[in-house]
């Protein structure tokens, strides 16, 4: 019996020691410079899976080379000023003074540091930020004053962030990044970027994207979204061999260009505001358009009426009532944005309808953490008059690819709020609405309403079938259709069908005595008398 006992303690000694040797490397803080004197140092004692907490104050250039899953993070405003001698050799860069450089390294975030050039001088090329090779992202920082010594107002070669790739390696996320007087605010060469709520401005090309050598470069693929390009000289410059898609930006005040397309392949640069509610300028497209230019392959139409506003919601309200006359709320955690459209960005509107004139979009790229949004257009009792809408029939509707659908899980509240006179308002989840939150990767909404007299009183059949668009019959079927049908979202395309189907119907029937009567003693006299029978019942 001892000896069973003695080789069980054994195995579980064994074990034991097992696992202890294999258990995995907890990741640790490094603080700088308490405990390492420079950001270099912390970063060449990190390993996999550790973070660099970095302390206000001025700081060196640092280099990431081979490392992998480390953050270097401040919160409280640690600046880089100075700059290190980095081979780039790629494309027209052979060597760069550069502040931060990030080489042959995977998922390396920079956040909260600050770049400076101010004190670098004005070397011949120069960076703030390079990923070679490398991916990561770049977060909720400055970076500013890197110029050089070219020909080209402000100067050289200077780029505040550049991601570079020969081999589409390089893969960048740039979200709450500020770029200020640089020659180039962010350059992408062979490399993957997605820009998100950035500003850049005070620089000669805010994005440049794609080689401008003619070389053999992979596709640079980016997003811009969500962010302000003004007051550049060019707001993006384009070259070959770019996939871009640049949507709900504000791409304004920019001298020469505000997208300027050199390559063949066309830019997706639809939703954006561009500095006034005609559009951008184009020569041919758009003679009349009082923005910045758009020139090349360049796809700019629907355009945005105002201001993009984006803002982080953590289960509460985005209030864009000043800008889009919209409100959002959202039940969970997400970065919505909203914009006006300067006009319909759909199809015409459902037959029997008419226009509020107001048409809004809401983006939400990741609705992850979210169970609800519901979205309220506020209105005014002016722009119904104007529109010629019964207040009554209002609705929230969404544009479905082909035509202006009703929100299902949708309503009317007529309550008096900052001028309003109320809002319409559609509530939408991930399963069982229509549209459901899938459709807010960037969904176009309206405003619609029955107008307060039909064209011919409404009831296109009964009318010829009646002899006259006066009859107490028709009030009752106008008055079902405005209490009960328009409200739902069933019976208002059972609404929209009808008047689509019903003219040439009637025009039919008005030629043919005999079938005028039968459809109105056989079929509209039956539906009248259950109306009026269960009038208090629907009504009320």
């Amino acid at each position: 019996m001892k000896k069973i006992f003695s080789i069980l303690f054994a195995l579980v000694l064994v074990v034991s020691l097992g696992l202890v040797t294999t258990a995995p490397v907890l990741a640790a803080t490094l603080h700088v410079p308490s405990e390492y004197l420079t950001i270099q140092a912390a970063i060449d004692a990190a390993s996999p899976g550790d973070t660099i907490m970095v302390a206000a104050g001025e700081y060196d250039a640092f280099l990431v080379q081979g490392k992998e899953n480390i953050s270097i993070i401040s919160t409280a405003g640690a600046t880089v000023t100075t700059a290190a001698w980095v081979s780039i050799d790629l494309g027209l860069i052979e060597t760069a003074w550069v502040m931060a450089a990030v080489n042959a390294s995977e998922n390396i975030n920079i956040e909260g540091i600050n770049f400076d050039g101010t004190a670098r001088g004005e070397e011949e090329d120069g960076a703030g930020i390079v990923y070679l090779d490398s991916t990561g992202s770049i977060a909720n920082l400055t970076v500013k004053n890197i110029s050089g010594l070219g020909t080209a107002p402000p100067g050289g070669q200077g780029v505040a962030v550049s991601i570079v790739s020969d081999a589409s390696a390089s893969a960048v996320t740039l979200s709450g990044v500020t770029i200020q007087q640089s020659m180039a605010g962010v350059g992408i060469l062979g490399a993957e970027a997605v820009i998100t709520d950035c500003t850049i401005t005070g620089t000669f090309a805010g994005i440049a994207i794609g080689p401008d050598d003619g070389g053999g470069w992979a596709t640079s693929i980016v997003t811009i979204q969500g962010s302000t390009i003004s007051d550049n000289f060019v707001g993006v410059i384009i070259y070959d061999n770019s996939d871009v898609k640049a949507q709900f930006n504000n791409i304004a005040g920019d001298g020469w260009h505000g997208v300027w397309n050199e390559g063949g392949e066309v830019v997706d640069a639809t939703k954006n505001w561009w500095g006034h509610a005609s559009g951008p300028y184009h020569a041919t497209l758009n003679a009349a358009g009082e923005g910045p230019d758009v020139t090349g392959h360049v796809d700019f139409i629907p355009w945005l009426g105002s201001e993009v506003v984006t803002a982080p919601v953590d289960n509460d309200t985005h209030d864009a009532k000043a800008e889009a006359d919209t409100e959002v709320i959202v039940d969970g955690v997400a970065t919505v944005t909203v914009a006006k459209y300067a006009d319909n960005p759909g199809g015409p509107p459902p037959i029997g309808f008419n226009e509020l004139g107001k048409y809004i979009d809401v983006h939400v790229p990741d609705t992850g953490a979210v169970t609800q949004i519901e979205i309220r257009l506020y209105y005014t009792d002016a722009e119904l008059t104007a529109a010629n809408i019964d207040a009554s029939s209002l609705q929230l509707r969404w544009w479905d690819g082909s035509d202006w659908e009703p929100c299902s899980d949708s309503g009317v509240t007529p309550t008096s709020i900052d001028g309003y006179s109320g809002y319409m308002w559609a509530k939408i989840r991930q399963y069982d609405t229509a549209p459901t939150l899938a459709y807010l990767q960037g969904g176009e909404f309206g405003g619609y309403g029955g107008p307060t007299e039909p064209p011919n009183g409404g009831c296109a059949i009964a009318t010829v079938a009646y002899g006259t668009h006066t009859a107490q019959e028709l009030d009752i079927l106008r008055e079902f259709r405005d209490a009960v049908l328009l409200p739902n979202s069933l019976g208002s395309k059972f609404v929209s069908l009808y008047y689509k189907t019903s003219p040439p119907i009637a025009n039919f029937l008005s030629q043919h005595q005999v079938l005028r009567t039968a459809v109105r003693v056989g079929f509209i006299d039956p539906i009248m008398k259950i109306l009026t029978w269960s009038h208090d019942l629907w009504s009320a």
